[in-house]
């Protein structure tokens, strides 16, 4: 919402729908009353629209760009070519916002789209608004495996590929 100015009457497309930021980024945007498409494999399918996605894309049967078509954001998640073949599905003057960097700069001159990549901080009116909305059940946020801090190799090979459903936790006391 900081970048983007997502509003009801759009359509936004979260890559990686299932995992760990696309997760909790569908919850927010079915919270703001935007139309959702994500991608996922065939496995999240039914997660991903119990969670409030609109349209769910298996990457694996079909390339997104060939069915999504003029929306007004995309969440870039995964990144690489990803990330440039993304920047063809946003409509002239929509917004692309990336967490794992942006598409070379001679790739973005041949959109008319806004780039932005986004990275992490706490911001505290953000994570009192996002923990209020985590209470009242409205986002529901998933963890697909806990580590104790010991294990924290463990938990990044876990991670690594980028197939997990939800966040991956490390827990760094013990009850």
């Amino acid at each position: 919402f900081e970048f983007a100015q997502l509003a009801s009457d759009q359509r936004i497309l979260v890559q990686a729908a299932a995992g760990g930021v696309g997760h909790l980024a569908v919850q927010i945007a079915k919270w703001r009353g935007a139309h959702v498409i994500g991608t996922a494999s065939a496995r999240n399918a039914d997660y991903l629209r119990a969670i409030g996605v609109d349209e769910v894309i298996d990457y694996h049967a079909v390339r997104f760009e060939d069915v999504v078509h003029d929306v007004d954001v995309v969440l870039e998640t995964v990144g690489g070519e990803n990330a440039a073949r993304s920047l063809s599905v946003i409509k002239r003057g929509g917004i692309f916002v990336s967490i794992v960097g942006l598409p070379a700069p001679e790739i973005l001159s041949r959109y008319d789209v806004r780039a932005e990549r986004m990275l992490v901080r706490p911001e505290a009116s953000q994570l009192t608004e996002i923990a209020r909305l985590i209470d009242a059940g409205t986002i529901k946020p998933n963890v697909d495996a806990v580590f104790p801090l010991a294990e924290v190799g463990k938990a990044h090979a876990l991670g690594e590929p980028g197939h997990t459903r939800g966040k991956i936790v490390l827990k760094v006391a013990s009850e």
